[in-house]
């Protein structure tokens, strides 16, 4: 495969939010080192992290030190590799993903087998160069060999925000239980999918967004799934009595994906004593107060799970299984790109929630 010397990336510049801190520029194409391995990017998409880069949220800033090339989920085939591979499985030309947490290996954590919580993570399109490029180089064990039947490039391009909402749901077997989701977003959409075809015997998703409460009404019918209540918080006046009323008595399990401070309160108001709360959401700020701490956490002995990335590699392997069992998530593709170009547009498209899921394709549509 005949490999450029520059390439188009999208870059954040500097400390700044908007088109003031974010640039479409041509950069050099990386070069693989020792273990790692150079991909071209045939389709990358933008998550919720990726806009809290781009309007430069307090809570993300840490994280990112300007130039930085951005982006982290995305599919893309084998291009080169870097020296001493030491795996024979792979070849030039190979569809494949990656997990863009780069753990250490050797932490307390990773020793005991749980990589998503290594304490030297390095997440790519954050710490290091991401994927909102025509190349993008990776640790070579961090690949995931894809099958274009299961996963093809318009999926491919977000397996890593799929596996959030798999990662989300399955603190807990959700079959037969009452399920509340708090955020329509990508990834909330993923969880409610999730959600029935998993068995749930209630779903209820809220938003405070006209546009996101439709998007839901849709999804629902377009699965035929009569089990599913929607619920705008903005125009509701009691929406603990609203959701309990949707959900049969109380939800046993909420998943939260909006990071709202408003939100995560209300899960923890109507979640069933001995329920199950997961958080995914990023509040704008670093802090958030929980109202009735007492009440509607310890007395009610609920169990609540910080959801960060993905466990590797079981929540892939767990997915990938969901997408040949029939898991539908294409049509949750709002809007596609052909190349960077309109990359300030689609963070406009996603900000006005007027765009679900977006998808660029970096070096023309596969």
């Amino acid at each position: 495969m005949s490999v450029p010397a520059r390439m188009q990336a999208v870059v954040k510049t500097r400390a700044a939010a908007g088109r003031e801190g974010t640039e479409i520029l041509e950069v050099a194409v990386p070069e693989p080192a020792t273990g790692e391995v150079l991909l071209k990017v045939l389709a990358t998409a933008v998550c919720g992290t990726d806009r809290h880069i781009y309007d430069w949220d307090p809570s993300i800033q840490s994280r990112v030190s300007p130039p930085r090339i951005v982006g982290h989920e995305f599919c893309g085939e084998i291009a080169g590799f870097g020296a001493h591979t030491g795996r024979s499985d792979l070849s030039i030309g190979q569809y494949v993903s990656a997990e863009m947490h780069v753990t250490c290996g050797h932490c307390r954590q990773c020793l005991k087998e749980e990589k998503h919580v290594c304490a030297n993570t390095r997440i790519l399109g954050l710490d290091g160069d991401g994927c909102f490029a025509q190349y993008v180089k990776v640790p070579l064990e961090n690949l995931v060999p894809l099958d274009r039947a299961v996963a093809p490039p318009k999926v491919g391009a977000f397996l890593d925000a799929l596996g959030n909402a798999v990662h989300t749901t399955q603190v807990v077997d959700l079959s037969g239980k009452s399920v509340a989701v708090f955020g329509f977003g990508p990834i909330g959409a993923f969880c409610a999918e999730i959600a029935r075809v998993s068995g749930a015997s209630a779903i209820a998703i809220t938003d405070v967004n006209a546009h996101a409460i439709e998007t839901a009404q849709k999804w629902a019918r377009s699965r035929g799934a009569r089990n599913v209540s929607t619920l705008n918080l903005k125009d509701s006046k009691d929406g603990a009595r609203s959701l309990r009323e949707a959900l049969g008595g109380g939800a046993d399990v909420v998943l939260e994906l909006s990071g709202a401070e408003a939100s995560i309160n209300l899960g923890l108001e109507v979640v069933y004593p001995g329920g199950w709360i997961s958080l995914l959401g990023l509040p704008r700020g670093n802090s958030l107060t929980l109202e009735h701490y007492a009440r509607d956490l310890i007395y009610k002995g609920v169990t609540m799970h910080a959801i960060i990335g993905r466990q590797v590699f079981s929540t892939w392997v767990k997915m990938i299984d969901l997408l040949k069992a029939g898991l539908k998530v294409d049509d949750f593709v709002s809007h596609e790109f052909e190349g960077l170009g309109d990359f300030h547009e689609a963070l406009e498209l996603l900000a006005d929630r007027q765009a679900m899921k977006v998808v660029f394709y970096p070096n023309g549509r596969p």
